[in-house]
């Protein structure tokens, strides 16, 4: 390649979601963004292809949106994996049809190098699928693979995704291998901590993501936050402005995907300014928000912001499990969060809450306290199935290990097929979700 007469391509791609349900719950390739701002400043022309953008130029999927921009997905019924074969439920690719994403790849420029961002472990058969593709269309792009699946297992990855590169862990810390791998010269304050992700390669959006903080100060024995983003981080507070105004001028809907938003010292110095500049916009508390860090006057200014839609962890009310699994949050400080938030202003209806249901050795009892609970405040209680997580605590309680196919981690099969069913508690379970959402 002469760098000196060819300014570098890149196509970036969100693959397709493979698995037995999927909704589009406020879900963008951050840190594929983040990769492509990157670019922009080495020099790059960069093309976006997002297999699960339900506004994809590409593709008019009709599918009914909401007011805060969710919504089901487009999808083909595929195939299930052996794995899968005596679940009873429909097998699912999520996302523009196959058709659709070669006739995309058509219009694509040929490419020095694509990037794959990878999600879930267990869907990683959509990254597969993507990387088989783009090799046949583009055989001499080098393509490089990150994210989720990559991180959690690399070792996967590396024998059989096909990618020519495997990038495991935070986004910041690849970043100087990233641009090694391109061989354009290192910009010396490369960091995601000055780096806005690059939504203009979106012609339009429902949503947008905002990040504030990496990492969480919690160690809770069932999630992978600590390996993925490594220890806890604030952005600084005009980076969390930047990427606001950047979403605002498409949408006023944006949600926060922080792990521990209100850990961060900064979010009300971020509150009241926006507060003050008066932004016209929706805003969401997407991730399970630590209820110990919610007072008064996180509740006031998350009111006077517009936060429309807010989530918290509750996990269980079980306080053995509550202490055994990180102590992140006990039944009281979760009573607390809700009374205090109901005084600010915020409507139960607003307030959503996750429950935790299938991890090793707990009990279903608690999952019908728990959503009891939800009831009795009024609030909506919203089942986690468990997902074993590779490197997590309770991954090693599941017998699984390295070399298990990622899918298993399945949450639907590990919780409700793994390694018996339980349709009967299932069915009991969700029968009682759906009188508590009434």
């Amino acid at each position: 390649m002469n760098r000196s007469h060819h300014r570098p391509r890149a196509l970036l791609i969100n693959p397709w979601i493979y698995d037995f349900k999927a909704f589009d719950f406020w879900n963008k390739p951050v840190g594929l963004l983040v990769v492509a701002r990157v670019l922009t400043d080495l020099g790059f022309r960069s093309e976006l292809i997002d297999c699960m953008d339900r506004q994809s130029p590409h593709c008019v999927t009709n599918t009914k949106t909401d007011k805060w921009g969710r919504g089901k997905y487009l999808y083909e019924e595929v195939e299930k994996p052996p794995i899968f074969k005596h679940i009873p439920r429909r097998y699912k690719r999520y996302g523009i049809p196959h058709s659709v994403f070669k006739i995309a790849l058509r219009d694509v420029e040929t490419p020095d190098f694509i990037f794959i961002t990878s999600s879930m472990t267990y869907w990683y058969p959509g990254v597969f699928e993507a990387i088989r593709i783009v090799r046949q269309t583009f055989p001499r792009a080098k393509i490089i693979l990150g994210g989720v699946y990559a991180s959690l297992c690399m070792d996967h990855a590396l024998m059989n995704s096909g990618a020519d590169m495997v990038l495991s862990g935070p986004i910041e810390e690849n970043i100087p291998e990233l641009i090694a791998a391109t061989g354009l010269p290192q910009k010396a304050n490369a960091r995601i901590y000055d780096i806005v992700p690059e939504y203009s390669l979106y012609q339009r959006m429902n949503y947008g993501v905002v990040i504030t903080s990496r990492g969480c100060p919690f160690d809770c024995t069932y999630c992978a936050t600590r390996i993925l983003s490594g220890k806890f981080s604030p952005l600084p507070v005009d980076i969390a402005i930047k990427q606001i105004e950047a979403i605002e001028k498409k949408t006023p809907n944006i949600a926060f995907f922080d792990d521990a938003l209100l850990y961060n010292k900064s979010f009300p110095t971020l509150l009241t300014r926006l507060i003050d500049q008066k932004h016209k916009i929706n805003l969401h508390a997407s991730n399970g928000l630590h209820c110990r860090y919610i007072t008064p006057v996180i509740a006031d200014l998350m009111y006077k912001a517009n936060f429309q839609t807010i989530y918290l962890s509750l996990e269980t009310t079980n306080p053995a499990i509550q202490k055994q699994t990180g102590g992140k949050v006990d039944t009281g400080e979760f009573i607390d969060s809700v009374r205090i938030l109901t005084k600010a202003g915020f409507l139960p209806a607003q307030i959503h809450t996750y429950i935790l249901y299938g991890m090793p050795g707990q009990g279903h009892e608690e999952i019908i306290d728990s959503i009891n609970l939800c009831h009795d405040l009024g609030v909506k209680p919203h089942l986690c199935e468990f997902s074993p997580i590779p490197h997590t605590a309770e991954y090693e309680k599941t017998g699984f290990d390295e070399m298990t196919d990622p899918l298993y981690h399945n949450n639907l099969f590990y919780t409700w097929y793994y390694p018996e069913p339980r349709i009967a508690l299932y069915k009991r379970i969700k029968t009682l979700l759906k009188e508590s959402n009434l």
